[in-house]
Parts: structure tokens; C-alpha cells; sequence
């Protein structure tokens, strides 16, 4: 009996956790099969690593590390064999379009930056020269203010040449992002002139508050170390909707409200979860009643 119940616990827990387990996820030959047009040098795949840094990590986890989320399915770690089964159109189009928890980053990364995201994973595919190394990072400093007539962003970067002397950023992209609860989404990025210094007009998509109020992060990539600069409830996006829980919403998106069938799944499972919790406890209850009796 007890065997039993022991066998009729595995499959209860298989069978629960079977509707989310990972499928094989398919993807078209005319897409899988297209090759990166974005070339495989440091310049993106450095690029590519701060966009996964900013878009990426926070599922995905460090690279080697295998501290992703605890999802269903798991999202790989981007050095695995698993994801380095994928060739650079199966990626292209899973970070494309997404599925279940995984998002679809077709309206928040450009096409080009998806593709430098690729560079970044490839840079760990044994077939790849990697290109990445641990060089020490370059302490730099950011000026940062707000025009809110203009919506625009202004910003000033230098950088350390030598122990204590600091020298003008020039031709450096400046990464904009939006601050948002689930972290930062990059809404933008300028270059800095010849004098280290960049403007950044705010497009008219990007949405804050009922005010148009929006918290700013202006960053460098990972080549630096610098202190990010915050600009707080600064005025310069379009106005955001009155409160409305049910309107169209993009998964971690520079809205942040989350999407209702994310919301009503999660929620789904959770009391899927706790129905088979329950049943199995009541099930041990009985197995234990049943062999007092026996």
C-alpha cells in the first residue's frame, strides 16, 4: 500500500506540473535559418551584453552562472547547451515574438539591438572565437539635466585618462532608460559629440504618468564604471491613461502595469498547485489511516 501511495504521488506531481512544463518550442525553417546581419566584432557583442544586462539577466540570470528565475519552463542560462542549440534566426525569433513567461521584445528592442543580443549569446558558442575579456572597466563620470519645454535630456560625460585627471567622452553612446518597478527599460540612446557632450529628445511614445512624469536613468555600458544618473519625475513623456486595470499592456514595457493573461495564468497555477498540494496531503492521510487499520 505504501509503495502504492508512493508511485501515485510521482505521477500526481508529474501530471500537475505536465500542462507547463517546457514544449519543444518550433520555430518556421524560413526564420531559423536566417543568419545575423549584425557582424560579430566586440563592438556588438559588448552592445549586445549591456542589452542583455538591462533586458535580459533578470530571468535569464549571469552568464555561467545558472541563477535564472525559478520559471516553468527555466530559462537557460545563455552559455548552455540548450541555448546554444539555437541558431541566430531561432533566437532572432523567439526574442521576437516570445512565449508564455518568456516576453516578446518586438516593439521594446530595435531589430538591430536584438541581433547585438544574439552577438552577446554567440560569444559563448564553442564554433566562436570569444571576444569578451575581463578588462578592468574605465571610471567615468555623467552631468545630466532636463529640459521639460523641450523634453529633452542633456547630458555632459568624461572619463578618467589618467589617476585623477578626467578627459571629455567623446562618440560614446549614452544609454536612456526608463526606471519602472520591475527594474529599467531602455527607451532610447544618444552619442556624445566632440566636447563629451549629448542631447536626447524624448520621442512622444514613450508614456508616464497621468502628469507625463517619468523617472530617467542615464548609463553608460559596461565598459565604464559610473555612478547612473536618476532623473526623477521628470516631466517630459506624453501623459499617461487614467487608471484602467484592464487596458493593453506589453510585459515589462514602459508601462507598468502588468498583462491580465500573465496575471490570470500565474494565478491559475498557483491554485492548481495548491489543489494538488492538498489532494496529496489528503491522500497521505489516508494511506497512513489505512495501514493503522491493516
Amino acid at each position: 500500500m505504501k509503495n502504492a501511495g508512493y508511485y501515485l504521488l510521482m505521477i500526481l506531481f508529474t501530471l500537475s506540473f505536465q500542462s507547463v512544463s517546457a514544449q519543444e518550442w518550433i520555430v518556421p525553417d524560413d526564420q531559423s535559418n536566417i543568419t545575423n546581419p549584425s557582424e560579430y566584432n566586440l563592438q556588438n557583442v559588448n552592445r549586445g551584453k549591456d542589452i542583455y544586462l538591462k533586458n535580459c539577466k533578470s530571468c535569464h540570470g549571469d552568464a555561467g552562472k545558472n541563477n535564472a528565475l525559478p520559471l516553468v519552463p527555466s530559462p537557460p542560462d545563455v552559455t548552455s547547451e540548450k541555448m546554444q542549440a539555437n541558431t541566430e534566426g531561432s533566437l532572432y525569433y523567439k526574442i521576437t515574438h516570445g512565449r508564455g513567461t518568456m516576453p516578446q521584445f518586438e516593439t521594446q528592442l530595435s531589430e538591430d539591438d536584438r541581433w547585438r543580443v544574439i552577438n552577446y549569446i554567440m560569444n559563448f558558442n564553442s564554433s566562436n572565437e570569444p571576444l569578451l575579456v575581463d578588462a578592468p572597466k574605465i571610471n567615468a563620470k555623467l552631468l545630466c539635466s532636463v529640459n521639460e519645454n523641450e523634453k529633452k535630456v542633456e547630458i555632459f560625460a568624461e572619463y578618467e585618462k589618467s589617476k585623477g585627471v578626467y578627459d571629455k567622452l567623446v562618440n560614446t553612446p549614452i544609454l536612456i532608460n526608463a526606471k519602472k518597478t520591475f527594474g529599467s527599460i531602455k527607451i532610447g540612446e544618444a552619442i556624445t559629440d566632440q566636447n563629451g557632450r549629448a542631447v536626447y529628445s524624448v520621442p512622444e511614445t514613450v508614456t508616464g504618468d497621468v502628469d507625463g512624469k517619468i523617472d530617467l536613468v542615464i548609463s553608460l555600458d559596461e565598459t565604464y564604471k559610473v555612478d547612473n544618473v536618476v532623473l526623477a519625475d521628470a516631466r517630459v513623456a506624453t501623459p499617461g491613461e487614467t487608471e484602467n486595470l484592464f487596458k493593453e499592456t506589453v510585459l515589462w514595457g514602459t508601462n507598468d502595469r502588468l498583462q491580465p493573461w500573465l496575471l490570470v495564468s500565474y494565478l491559475s497555477a498557483a491554485l492548481g498547485a495548491w489543489m494538488v498540494i492538498l489532494y496529496v496531503i489528503y491522500l497521505i492521510v489516508k494511506i497512513k489511516l489505512q495501514s493503522r487499520e491493516s
